[in-house]
C-alpha cells in the first residue's frame, strides 16, 4: 500500500467536556485501556503509517509528554504548534508548512475508530487509504450513517448519481453540505473523522476563507473542490467498527461504554454485568 503522511489535529480546547478538560487535554482522556490519542496512534501504525505530525496548541504540552517520539507505538512522531485556533483546515496547513507532503491522512486525535470484540475485518482507515489510491481521487473521507435528525451536527455527504452507499463500498461524491437542516440533508452519511487529502485538496484549503467563527474547515474546502470538478470518494465504516469521539460528554460516555463492552479480555464480563444491571434496575458492581 502506498504511503501517506499522517497529521493529527490536537489543538482544540475541549470546552464542551469541562470540567474533565480543565487540566487534561481531551485527547488524553482514557477510553478503555488507552487515552484517545493512543488509540489513534495504534490505528495509524496498524494501517502502515510510519510517521505522524501532531498539531498542538501552546498549552497542550502534556500531549507531547505522553506521545514522546512515538516509538512506544512504533511510529515517529513530530509536533507543530498551532498558535491560534483557526480550525482543522488551518491545522493541516500548519503541518504542511512544517514540511509534511501530500497526500495527507488527517486523523482527528480526539476520535478513535474501535473494532467490535473479536472482529477480524479490515479497518475503515486502511480501506480509506486503499480507495484513495485505487480511485485516483483528489481526496477521500471515511463516513458513517446516522439518524436523519442528527445530520444537523455533521458534514453530510451527497452521493454522486448512481452511487449506493448502503452497499458499504467506496462511492464518489457530488457534494458535501456542512450541518444542514435534516429536512434538506442530501443523505444520512456523514464525515467520520478521517480524511485523505491530495495536493489539489490542500490547495483548496489554502483558498478557503475562514467561516463566521474564524475557522478554516476541511468540509467547506472539499465541497468547493468537488464543485470545481475534483474527484472525491467516501468509504463507509464497517459494521464491526465504531467512531468513538470525545467531543462532548454524551459522546464520551458512549465511547467509554463501547470500549468497555468490546474489551478483548473483559468485554464479556462487562456485557453480563450490564445485562444484569438493566434487568434488576439497580446499582451493582463487577
Amino acid at each position: 500500500m502506498a504511503q501517506v503522511a499522517a497529521v493529527l489535529p490536537a489543538a482544540g480546547l475541549g470546552t464542551r467536556l469541562r470540567p474533565l478538560t480543565q487540566h487534561i487535554p481531551k485527547e488524553l482522556l482514557p477510553v478503555g485501556r488507552l487515552p484517545v490519542i493512543g488509540h489513534v496512534l495504534r490505528e495509524l501504525r496498524e494501517v502502515g503509517v510510519e510517521a505522524g505530525t501532531i498539531v498542538i496548541s501552546p498549552s497542550k504540552t502534556s500531549i507531547r509528554d505522553y506521545c514522546g517520539d512515538g516509538s512506544t507505538f512504533g511510529l515517529q512522531c513530530t509536533y507543530v504548534v498551532q498558535e491560534v485556533m483557526r480550525g482543522v483546515g488551518d491545522a493541516v496547513l500548519c503541518a504542511v508548512t512544517s514540511g509534511v507532503s501530500a497526500p495527507v491522512l488527517v486523523a482527528f486525535a480526539d476520535c478513535a475508530i474501535l473494532p467490535r470484540r473479536g472482529s477480524e475485518a479490515t479497518s475503515g482507515t486502511k480501506r480509506l487509504v486503499e480507495a484513495f489510491h485505487e480511485h485516483g481521487a483528489e481526496a477521500a473521507v471515511l463516513c458513517e450513517e446516522v439518524p436523519r435528525e442528527r445530520t444537523r451536527h455533521y458534514g453530510v455527504l451527497a452521493p454522486a448519481p448512481g452511487s449506493d452507499p448502503s452497499r458499504g463500498m467506496p462511492f464518489e461524491l457530488a457534494g458535501i453540505v456542512e450541518k444542514p437542516d435534516p429536512a434538506t440533508a442530501p443523505s444520512c452519511f456523514v464525515v467520520a473523522a478521517r480524511w485523505i487529502l491530495g495536493g489539489a485538496a490542500i490547495e483548496a484549503i489554502r483558498r478557503q476563507a475562514p467561516g463566521p467563527n474564524g475557522e478554516v474547515g476541511i468540509t467547506e474546502a472539499i465541497a468547493a473542490l468537488i464543485r470545481a470538478g475534483g474527484k472525491v470518494v467516501a468509504v463507509p465504516l464497517g459494521a464491526d467498527e465504531r467512531r468513538c469521539d470525545v467531543g462532548n460528554i454524551r459522546s464520551y460516555l458512549s465511547a467509554q461504554a463501547f470500549a468497555a463492552l468490546h474489551d478483548p479480555e473483559y468485554g464479556g464480563e462487562v456485557a453480563t454485568w450490564l445485562e444484569t444491571e438493566l434487568r434488576l434496575g439497580r446499582r451493582g458492581g463487577v
